[in-house]
């Protein structure tokens, strides 16, 4: 795709996000950060398990909406995570708070996009064929390297399901604040 047409399929899903971020944000008052980080770990979760069955016949529109479903869960478990770390700061830390969430943040977004395009690189160079035969059958050769593509798609969206998983399991283990009574107002610890 060109850069005009990949924007435009992730577009769906940046909306989602912008939109959904504050109102989840508030839903914390309302429902709990545990609740919703647990239902948006299941909804992100939902939205990665299909990208392990991708083909290069998969049409763009269904790429288009499980991008969507999974902005919409992280949407929904980082939004409220954030609120309630940064409410159960005192007043004055909360600066240095969304200083270190923001670090935080950018690290694992780079180690992890580091650690996908690691297993989708090397598992693409297994599995390409041999060079010699773009002389010999190039079609034939064609067709070998992007299924190479899509097995190193398939690995790194298991990884990438693994994460999942495994923040699920973290979502879990969150106790259920969310409730104004349930943070520090004079600088003190949380309940």
């Amino acid at each position: 795709m060109s850069a005009f047409h990949s924007g435009l399929t992730l577009l769906l899903g940046a909306l989602m996000m912008a939109v959904m971020s504050p109102i989840t944000g508030r839903a914390v008052d309302r429902y709990g950060a545990r609740r919703l980080s647990i239902m948006g770990m299941v909804l992100l979760t939902l939205g990665t398990l299909p990208f392990v069955f991708l083909t290069k016949d998969t049409p763009t529109i269904y790429i288009v909406v499980l991008y969507a479903v999974r902005m919409f869960g992280i949407a929904m478990a980082m939004m409220p995570a954030t609120t309630v770390g940064m409410n159960a700061l005192p007043v004055n830390l909360i600066g240095h708070g969304t200083a270190v969430n923001n670090t935080q943040r950018q690290v694992a977004s780079s180690i992890g996009t580091a650690i996908l395009t690691s297993v989708l690189s090397t598992v693409v160079k297994n599995h390409v064929p041999g060079k010699h035969m773009i002389k010999t059958n190039p079609l034939h050769y064609k067709d070998l390297a992007i299924n190479a593509t899509l097995t190193g798609y398939h690995a790194a969206f298991w990884v990438a399901l693994g994460f999942c998983l495994l923040a699920v399991v973290t979502a879990f283990l969150m106790k259920n604040r969310g409730h104004a009574s349930d943070y520090p107002t004079d600088g003190g610890d949380a309940k």
